[in-house]
């Protein structure tokens, strides 16, 4: 593996390059309309193209433990609702970026551009999307190793918040009060 500069100069020409790839890709993206697409109904952030991304890379990222008890039926509703919640709560800034990166994958030639596979997510294979996470995880530039920590991130807080999730990951659940109705309470010398 080539070693990376250190040196300021590097850094800024790295920054330099992953903000001119940024505006690239989010410029593309309004210029196809992926950022006019509308709001889903009954959500408060994502859009109807962003279930498609995150349905696809959920069974990957959360493994056996998706859909779980839910079952496919119920578990995606859930997961998208987790995550609707939680980017709803985001600062403007992360909230942007996030959406931003769920813009940039839905099309083709950024996706091909961010090492993601050229077909659409949902006939995308659990290889292809494997193979794509790992190469973010992995790869020498940050932009993508911060877009995969963070991919992973809320899926994974998305889904193992979820009370019917805990059985799942070894979490007996919160900790239940129990009143001691039968007991009379002690007076204080």
């Amino acid at each position: 593996m080539p070693k990376l500069s250190t040196t300021r100069r590097g850094f800024m020409q790295l920054s330099a390059t992953s903000a001119a790839f940024l505006a690239a890709g989010a410029s593309f993206a309004s210029l196809t309309g992926c950022t006019k697409a509308p709001v889903a109904s009954g959500y408060k952030v994502l859009r109807n193209t962003d279930f498609e991304f995150i349905t696809a890379i959920a069974p990957v990222v959360l493994g056996g433990s998706y859909p779980g008890v839910l079952g496919p039926e119920k578990a995606p509703e859930v997961l998208l609702k987790a995550v609707d919640n939680l980017v709803v709560t985001l600062q403007e800034y992360a909230q942007s970026q996030l959406i931003m990166m769920f813009d940039v994958m839905q099309s083709a030639p950024l996706r091909v551009a961010m090492d993601a596979p050229w077909s659409t997510w949902p006939e995308a294979t659990a290889e292809d999307i494997e193979r794509f996470l790992q190469g973010w995880k992995t790869s020498m530039i940050p932009l993508k190793r911060m877009g995969y920590g963070s991919l992973v991130k809320v899926l994974a807080m998305c889904w193992y918040s979820q009370p019917e999730t805990f059985i799942s990951s070894g979490y007996p659940g919160m900790p239940k009060r129990e009143l001691l109705t039968d007991q009379p309470i002690a007076a204080a010398d």
